[in-house]
């Protein structure tokens, strides 16, 4: 019986083959997106969920100095059960390999608070700064099936200001936590120093205790804060966003994440809802072509029935033919899946576990084949009923088909337009974050930070860069402006300064010129520009200072010893959704004397480059820059070169990276809708042709049966758009609000997109009914 079922399935898919292609495709498309994206979520939202008691370990998600403050008001909280605070290192060589190895600098409450099991050795290095211990992997690595215990292991390390080495001996091999982590690490040591110096701290609260109540407390808790001039104050951290993050919880928290992830998490769910929607569609269209083949089968489903097949036989028929077009698609989707692995596995950051990989993707498409299944039956058990019952009573069942098969045209109409609609709407704020108006300058804009002390080096390099024929304008500044760089100093806003201020707020203060201004493009609002003639406490403020300090014509008003003589226009130079910050512009000319007068003698900023260069010359000038560093002896290797168009495209790559997955969505979501379109035409002037004949054998021209065809779809596209687009608005505007510089949506886009689906229609319409409406209707009247 099941193989006859399943001869009688593939016969049906064979004979509409055409119609089965596309459903295959459409469905293989789908289930490989959808479970890619579910896929990736998971992984993405259970870092560090494998350790004990995740649920109850919270970090401590931003520290400010003096940390130690701050870590030993919590540690007294009553909610808090146990702490363990660590550090974190990098190092490129491990015994002269070029190794990875992170190291975590760990309290000696690190191996019980984590759970982390002793494989070899003991826990002598807690004790020992002269000992570590290394993860089993990183063992196997360097001294292979061998014990490394008592090895000795030489580790150089790489800051920003130096390099050294470290020389050590193994105590212990520890099980790693793998890659799935926030902080991963294959080498585990104490701090040199009795205290120890930590930037990630983590806290175990008691299982009944209120997370929440404790970032409140945490919220409230007064801070010494040492500002400019050395005075010392209390203020609140609630601008700080200082507060404990539950660990598995604590990637998506990170903003280091948000800004260099490939594809933001927000991004990963529409991903996944536009695959759940292209397997909607997609079951849409096929469903809609296996009722209409039901009608179309109707007098073999009565034959069947008189000569004794029940409803569950035939049901079992039906449900055979739709389920292996299913698991066609997921055989397909599979293969989809693999040619796509190594991509999007660069992508996601998935682990190379290719068996983790299958197992999630099977189960994933196999929960979606199921759920299309259960969805379907009761639609295949009611049309089976409706086209047995049309052969007793006529046109009735039919007529309720017919509704059928308008909604879901419409639907796919629908989802497609809704599609295109999110999609344009991106690509315009694409467009508007790579050209418009930030409120600076950064086209063709080169900024080089140098971490070099030596005024002959930093002369050195100033030459070699003046000389290129590329660079049209360079100088030396303290306060380089750059995509995803603050460049300025933080400085508090506190009540006490502006009444109007109902909490501390951080400022950015920038030293800077007239000349400065102008290479970056600043506009000035009010006032006038900073020149040698102003005083040394003359500064300018930005029209987000101005708002905040409730200044209507802020020249001329005061904040603290300032004295307010300009207003330039709002720039964002941090992440597309970071809101404008205040900021403060003091005089560059007076920098020497401002900071030597309040007890700063000694302490210099660095100076840093940037350059204009001329348009599509980036390419060589880098090339150039890049083979001086190498090439370059003392502290010049250490300069990190940076062009402003370049790290404006970092900074959108994950929107860069969702228009191109939705783009795939989109357009098979639009092409399912017209072949959608295209098969019930085709099924249509099949079942109509008859009475096509009569109406041209009673004057009807070729013109008035288009007419009679078009209008009934140009009527489904048009309900289609008066739902699509409220929906895709809906979709798009809190999307769009998240973004500090956001486009409009113009009429044009709901206009272009319904012409431009209705052009496509239209043109799947007229070629089928014209060559109905053209057929002679002797011929026609006489078929069947």
């Amino acid at each position: 019986m099941i193989l006859h079922n399943l001869k009688l399935a593939w016969r049906q898919l064979v004979k509409y083959r055409l119609q089965s292609v596309v459903s295959i495709v459409s469905l293989a498309i789908g289930f490989a997106c959808f479970a890619l994206a579910a896929m990736w979520i998971k992984y993405e939202t259970t870092y560090d969920a494998f350790h004990k008691d995740a649920d109850r370990i919270y970090y401590l998600n931003q520290i400010v100095s003096p940390g130690t403050f701050i870590t030993d008001k919590i540690e007294q909280f009553p909610e808090v059960e146990e702490v363990s605070h660590m550090g974190m290192d990098y190092h490129v060589k491990i015994n002269g390999q070029k190794v990875r190895a992170d190291e975590v600098v760990c309290d000696s409450n690190f191996l019980s608070f984590f759970g982390v099991k002793i494989l070899e050795g003991d826990d002598s290095f807690l004790h020992n700064p002269s000992m570590v211990a290394i993860t089993e992997e990183l063992s196997h690595k360097l001294w292979g099936d061998e014990s490394p215990i008592g090895q000795a292991l030489t580790c150089e390390v790489y800051n920003e200001d130096s390099s050294y080495k470290k020389n050590r001996t193994v105590g212990a091999v520890l099980k790693g936590w793998g890659e799935h982590t926030n902080f991963p690490f294959k080498i585990a040591s104490v701090s040199p120093e009795k205290d120890g110096i930590y930037s990630c701290h983590f806290f175990k609260l008691y299982s009944n205790a209120n997370p929440d109540s404790v970032n409140a407390r945490l919220d409230r808790t007064p801070i010494p804060y040492k500002d400019i001039f050395e005075r010392t104050t209390f203020i609140s951290l609630d601008h700080q966003k200082l507060d404990l993050v539950r660990m598995d919880k604590v990637r998506q928290a990170n903003k280091y994440y948000e800004q260099n992830i490939a594809v933001k998490l927000n991004h990963i769910y529409l991903f996944a809802i536009a695959g759940g929607v292209l397997i909607l569609c997609g079951l849409l269209n096929y469903l809609t072509m296996f009722i209409n083949r039901l009608f179309i089968r109707k007098r073999e489903i009565a034959l069947r029935t008189v000569f004794g097949a029940t409803g569950g036989n035939l049901m079992m028929q039906f449900l055979t033919e739709y389920g292996l077009l299913l698991l066609i698609a997921i055989y397909f989707g599979r293969l989809l899946l693999d040619s796509s692995l190594e991509w999007f596995r660069t992508l996601a950051e998935l682990p190379h576990d290719m068996g983790y990989i299958h197992r999630e993707s099977i189960f994933y498409m196999s929960l979606v084949v199921v759920a299309s299944l259960l969805l379907s039956i009761p639609f295949i058990a009611y049309f089976r009923r409706q086209s047995l019952q049309s052969v007793v009573t006529g046109v009735g069942a039919l007529n309720r088909y017919n509704l059928f098969r308008r909604i879901s045209t419409g639907a796919q109409l629908g989802i497609g337009m809704c599609c295109i609609f999110c999609v344009a709407v991106l690509m315009k704020q694409l467009h508007t974050l790579r050209h418009g108006d930030l409120g600076f300058n950064r086209e063709n804009i080169g900024v080089i930070l140098m971490h070099v002390n030596n005024d002959d080096e930093k002369t050195a390099i100033f030459e070699f860069i003046k000389q290129q024929p590329e660079v049209d304008t360079l100088f030396f500044t303290r306060n380089p402006i750059y995509p995803n760089g603050s460049g300025g100093f933080r400085y508090p806003m506190t009540p006490q300064d502006l009444p109007q201020l109902t909490e501390t707020v951080n400022s950015y203060t920038y030293l800077t010129n007239e000349a400065f201004c102008e290479f970056y493009g600043f506009q000035l609002v009010e006032g006038h520009w900073l020149t040698e003639r102003d005083g040394e406490f003359d500064i300018l403020v930005n029209e987000t200072f101005a708002r905040l300090a409730g200044w209507e014509h802020p020249v001329g008003e005061k904040f603290r010893i300032f004295n307010v003589v300009g207003v330039v226009k709002d720039f964002n130079n941090l992440s597309p959704t970071t809101p404008i910050a205040p900021c403060m512009f003091e005089n560059d000319f007076y920098y020497d004397k401002l900071y030597k007068t309040n007890k700063r003698e000694g302490f210099m900023l660095p100076e840093e480059l940037v350059f204009r260069f001329h348009p599509g010359t980036w390419p060589t000038l880098k090339e150039k820059l890049v083979k001086f560093r190498q090439e370059g002896s003392g502290y010049i290797p250490h300069i990190v070169i940076y062009s402003c168009m370049e790290e404006c495209e970092k900074m959108l790559k994950s929107e860069n990276n969702l228009q191109k997955l939705l783009f795939i969505t989109t357009s098979v979501c639009i092409l399912i809708a017209l072949f959608g379109v295209w098969s019930m035409i085709m099924l249509t002037c099949e079942q109509r042709r008859k009475e096509i004949a009569i109406r041209k054998v009673f004057g009807a021209t070729t013109k008035d049966i288009l007419d009679m065809f078009f209008s009934e779809y140009m009527l489904l596209q048009g309900v289609a758009a008066l739902i699509a687009f409220p929906i895709g608005y809906a979709c798009m505007k809190p999307w769009l609000e998240q973004y500090v510089v956001q486009t409009e949506i113009s009429w044009w886009i709901y206009v272009g997109i319904f012409l431009m689906v209705a052009l496509l229609v239209a043109l799947c319409v007229g070629w089928r009914v014209w060559k109905t409406a053209n057929a002679r209707p002797a011929d026609e009247i006489c078929k069947g």
